[in-house]
């Protein structure tokens, strides 16, 4: 059996809401499910909560510190290069310094793998993707700004009609649900109401840390295994 090679892994998301909506677990559950079907052994995740795309990213510089200084660290995982990188020059200044220190770099997302040796065609699949993440960066922008200019003519912070009745939750179910490890985007969808409805009135009704915290000893036990 080929010997394992160790990795950690990298993700991010840019608001708080994402955190445990439908961006950061579900990121860290699609590196772990990689490194789980590729005998790669995943030492640790390095998380950047929060943070945009224009704020220093704390985890990030640890991440790449590490992986580039460690000898017994193979290589990074990431789910897609909009986590890896926020601009072209970026991208390729990261990949050029991994690829350098004689490191490799996966991209979940794209199930792309980055060695010191690529070929024509490796470079070229490389530049398209990069370019694609920051177009799709862009499209986001501007969908943003887009809700916001709507909410404003709207009279409300989220342009929705204000005075609805609240959705009834199974917080059961919910739980139970987090348990297995899906995303709170998953379980909205389960239980009929939006990702953020769902993580508001968690938060309101004290169950937001309590289950994110029975999910991540569902990962821990999941990286245990490794």
């Amino acid at each position: 059996m080929k010997e394992s090679k160790n990795y950690i892994g990298y993700v991010r998301v840019s608001t708080k809401t994402q955190v445990y909506g439908h961006g950061l677990d579900v990121q860290k559950q699609a590196i772990i499910d990689y490194c789980k079907n590729n005998n790669i052994n995943l030492v640790k995740i390095y998380a950047d909560e929060g943070i945009s795309a224009v704020a220093e990213r704390p985890a990030f510089k640890k991440a790449m510190k590490r992986l580039l200084e460690d000898d017994n660290i193979d290589g990074l995982i990431t789910y897609d290069l909009t986590r890896f990188g926020r601009s072209i020059v970026e991208i390729h200044t990261n990949i050029n310094q991994i690829r350098e220190a004689g490191k490799e770099l996966v991209i979940v997302k794209h199930n792309i793998v980055i060695r010191k040796e690529m070929d024509s065609v490796m470079k070229a699949m490389l530049g398209f993707f990069a370019v694609f993440a920051e177009f799709e960066r862009d499209i986001i922008r501007e969908r943003m700004q887009a809700g916001k200019e709507r909410a404003k003519i709207q009279g409300t912070r989220s342009g929705k009609p204000m005075h609805r009745p609240k959705a009834n939750i199974d917080w059961n179910k919910v739980r139970e649900l987090r348990r297995q490890g899906l995303s709170w985007s998953k379980i909205a969808h389960h239980v009929g109401v939006t990702p953020a409805t769902l993580i508001n009135r968690a938060k309101e009704e004290g169950y937001f840390d309590k289950f994110n915290k029975e999910y991540e000893e569902y990962l821990e036990k999941l990286i245990s295994r490794r």
